[in-house]
């Protein structure tokens, strides 16, 4: 029997770090909808603390942590554009379901991660073989599984904003997530989080009509969209896309409705059902999968071993 390769030992482990970061990031961006169900704060509000104060906060860790000098350069036209991106992405989701159910506009962006994964199929060159496509179309089963297979879209005069906006989403997720994947070296990860959150802040402004100072019991609420679904969630998601492949990452996104549900079976006392319970178990099984069936990028492997010397 031949021994195992200590250097796929550590790719391994390397790849386990950058999908926790991608668990890290989900698990925080499923904490604004907790956040917002209990601050009762307005669609609009609550992304523009989400993204600013967690501009703030990200300015404050690396003023605390002498990285300041990692804030300064222009920010070239990925990151302007990931900004727009993410401030799209967020208001079109939350706009969406003013006209269409939850459960349907849900259905309607989370095609965001295994697009994502086709597309760089073609433009990226990540290539997918036939086990990473079928734990794809798996991860997407358990997710349609955590929605019950609910998806009742009336293609009618009352539900037609509702699928454009949440055909908005779904196209600047997938977008936010692919251009992510094209960022330049140069750049750093904490550059990078900063101006996308900011940019994406000042686009949401225009959204604000009749916003006044907020009232001392949503302050507890405001910094914690700030610090968890903002600053930590966006950093994370960063840091894990420039390292993982995206049809890695796209599956462990599917973690952000699992804590979604779970959250609500354990802080509202809202029902699982054992085909939720299913899917639930089958994208974790499907995200820890794909996670060890690759290696990290060349980069991530020399910055390893410079950190071993």
């Amino acid at each position: 029997m031949s021994e195992p390769n200590p250097d796929d030992t550590g790719q391994s482990g390397i790849m386990l770090t950058y999908a926790l970061l991608a668990l890290v990031s989900a698990v925080a961006m499923a904490s604004s909808g907790i956040i917002a169900r209990f601050s009762g704060l307005a669609a609009a509000e609550l992304t523009f603390y989400r993204l600013a104060v967690g501009g703030l906060c990200l300015l404050l860790f690396v003023g605390l942590t002498g990285r300041i000098r990692q804030l300064k350069g222009k920010p070239d036209w990925r990151m302007a554009v990931n900004g727009v991106l993410l401030a799209g992405f967020m208001l079109s989701f939350l706009s969406a379901i003013e006209y269409i159910s939850l459960a349907n506009a849900i259905m309607l962006v989370y095609l965001a991660p295994p697009l994502s994964a086709f597309i760089a199929h073609w433009l990226l060159q990540e290539r997918l073989d036939l086990p990473d496509s079928s734990l794809i179309v798996l991860s997407f089963l358990g997710f349609a599984m955590l929605q019950q297979f609910k998806f009742d879209l009336v293609l009618d005069a009352a539900q037609l904003p509702g699928l454009l906006l949440g055909l908005l989403s779904l196209c600047a997720y997938s977008s936010f997530l692919l251009l992510n994947r094209r960022s330049l070296p140069a750049h750093s990860q904490l550059q990078r989080t900063f101006y996308q959150l900011i940019i994406g802040a000042c686009c949401v402004l225009p959204f604000l009509t009749g916003i006044s100072l907020p009232e001392p019991d949503d302050i507890i609420w405001i910094a914690l969209a700030g610090i968890f679904p903002g600053f930590i969630a966006i950093y994370c998601a960063i840091v894990a896309l420039q390292h993982l492949p995206t049809r890695v990452y796209a599956t462990l996104a599917y973690l952000e409705p699992v804590t979604v549900i779970l959250a609500g079976w354990w802080l509202f006392n809202e029902s699982l059902s054992l085909l939720q319970l299913s899917g639930v178990l089958l994208i974790i099984l499907t995200g820890l999968l794909l996670a060890l069936r690759h290696k990290p990028a060349p980069a991530v492997l020399v910055l390893a071993e410079r950190a071993q010397l």
